[in-house]
């Protein structure tokens, strides 16, 4: 009678410790599935994204198109600001080897952050000197603009000769910029616009150098 008892005891420990070890198991395959829900809706996402196809120029395109669009919206001087959207368009077209890092030395140094706080020292340059009296008469338009000329040069800055097929991680940058201009209500570039760039500027990595002053409100000053 002992011996039954001590088999059943045994038995249901068994049970016991089976069951024990399925909700283990189910609870981690929970956990697993919760942690990597949100990387599949990134993925997604990404895929989704209507610049998912457009190379890093066109990207950065996009994102000086966007600065033009501020730029009307706040009604800056749109002559006194085409020195500097030029330095910025020779993205687009620059076919030298090192051209990322000519267009990055070139522009770092005019970016707000660097400009406005006076990390120049006495000696300053004509071009920061015109950049210094641009940011300073915009105003609280520099909210929007500052946003916009981070964010193309911080999305180039990450670019390198290893930069994977239709970069993901640039994509953050255009959100993040669209999100401010619709939080201060300035309107987009046209999506007859935006349509041209995808179409014509579709590749992996940087793409293919191309002139970019076309799809640029300076196209009417020509």
């Amino acid at each position: 009678m002992w011996r039954l008892i001590k088999r059943g005891f045994t038995g249901g420990i068994v049970i016991a410790a089976a069951f024990a070890g399925f909700a283990v198991f189910l609870y981690l395959l929970y956990r697993f599935v919760k942690l990597m829900r949100p990387k599949k809706q990134r993925e997604q996402r990404i895929l989704a994204h209507r610049f998912y196809k457009a190379s890093g120029r066109g990207r950065a395109a996009y994102l000086i198109l966007c600065l033009e669009k501020a730029l009307q919206f706040y009604q800056q001087d749109f002559t006194a600001w085409e020195w500097l959207l030029r330095k910025l368009w020779s993205i687009t077209d620059n076919p030298e080897n090192n051209w990322m890092d000519a267009w990055l030395d070139s522009i770092g140094v005019l970016l707000p952050s660097m400009v406005l706080t006076n990390h120049h020292g006495s000696a300053v340059s004509e071009e920061i000197g015109k950049a210094q009296n641009l940011y300073t008469q915009a105003g609280t338009a520099m909210i929007v603009i500052n946003t916009i000329l981070d964010s193309v040069y911080t999305m180039v800055g990450g670019w390198s000769p290893n930069t994977s097929m239709h970069d993901p991680d640039a994509l953050d940058y255009i959100d993040s910029v669209e999100e401010t201009m619709k939080q201060f209500e300035v309107p987009l570039p046209s999506s007859e616009i935006i349509q041209r760039l995808l179409s014509e500027q579709k590749g992996s990595a940087f793409g293919d150098p191309f002139d970019g002053l076309p799809f640029s409100a300076l196209s009417d000053k020509k």
